[in-house]
Order: C-alpha cells, then sequence, then structure tokens
C-alpha cells in the first residue's frame, strides 16, 4: 500500500515545505503589504515623539508635525526658536545646545535625560541632513 520515502523524495517534501512557508511569509510582509509605505525604524519614532516634547515648542520642524513660536505654558520659552524646516542641523549642534545652554535651553537640559538628548539629536540630524542650509553652532 504505502511506498518507501526515499531520501529523494523526503528531500523534495521538506524543500516544497519551506518554500510554501518563504511564500507565506512573503506575502504577509508589512512592507510588501502597502508599496511605497515604509515604516520608520523604532528610534526614529522615539526621536519624533522626543523633539515634539523638548524641541518642537520654540522650534518648527514639520517632519516631525511641529509648529515651533514657543509655549508660555509648560515653562518653555514664550519667544520660540530658529525653524529648522531648512537647517541642516549636526548630531553634535543639538546636543552642545541644550549640554552649554543658550537661549533659553537651561530649562530643556534640566527635564531631558542623557539617553533621550542622544535619541533626540539623533533623530533632528537624520531628518535634517538634506536641508539646503547648514546650521551655525549659535542656530539653536
Amino acid at each position: 500500500m504505502f511506498r518507501a520515502l526515499t531520501t529523494r523524495s523526503i528531500t523534495i517534501m521538506v524543500a516544497s515545505i519551506v518554500f510554501a512557508l518563504l511564500v507565506v511569509t512573503v506575502s504577509r510582509s508589512p512592507a510588501t503589504a502597502s508599496p511605497g509605505v515604509s515604516t520608520p525604524p523604532q528610534g526614529l519614532v522615539v526621536g519624533k515623539q522626543l523633539y515634539r516634547e523638548f524641541c518642537g515648542k520654540c522650534h518648527a520642524l514639520s517632519v516631525a508635525l511641529a509648529a515651533g513660536f514657543g509655549n508660555s505654558k509648560g515653562g518653555l520659552g514664550p519667544l520660540g526658536g530658529p525653524s529648522f524646516n531648512n537647517l541642516r542641523i549636526p548630531y553634535s549642534y543639538s546636543v552642545a545646545a541644550v549640554t552649554e545652554p543658550t537661549g533659553g535651553h537651561e530649562i530643556v537640559s534640566k527635564k531631558i535625560t542623557a539617553k533621550q538628548l542622544s535619541q533626540v539629536a539623533t533623530y533632528i540630524a537624520k531628518v535634517t541632513i538634506h536641508n539646503p542650509i547648514p546650521a551655525l553652532p549659535t542656530d539653536g
């Protein structure tokens, strides 16, 4: 009744199962489910949230959905700061603006942790890397 399985038939069956699983996995991948739409890496999501919390109240940045203009509530500067929409801001400038406070960053330096500062500085550097105007150390 049953035919004995040979090594070749077992290999073919295993390869078929692996191929079928691969096809199912690829067809369910979020990247292929919505072509043209990519999900940002988790670090950028956190960086964007931190930007909105610590920077976006004073500094406009459209990719972070932050309008800037300052905020007299919550202890942040009422006059705002420069918009980052066209400035190319290196990581080191963001860190220096908070760790060597100027222009009202004294309050931010008391509220943000070192890890959060690194995450938000990385985010700012990545999302502004193609902006046309190089920032000056005094632009923060």
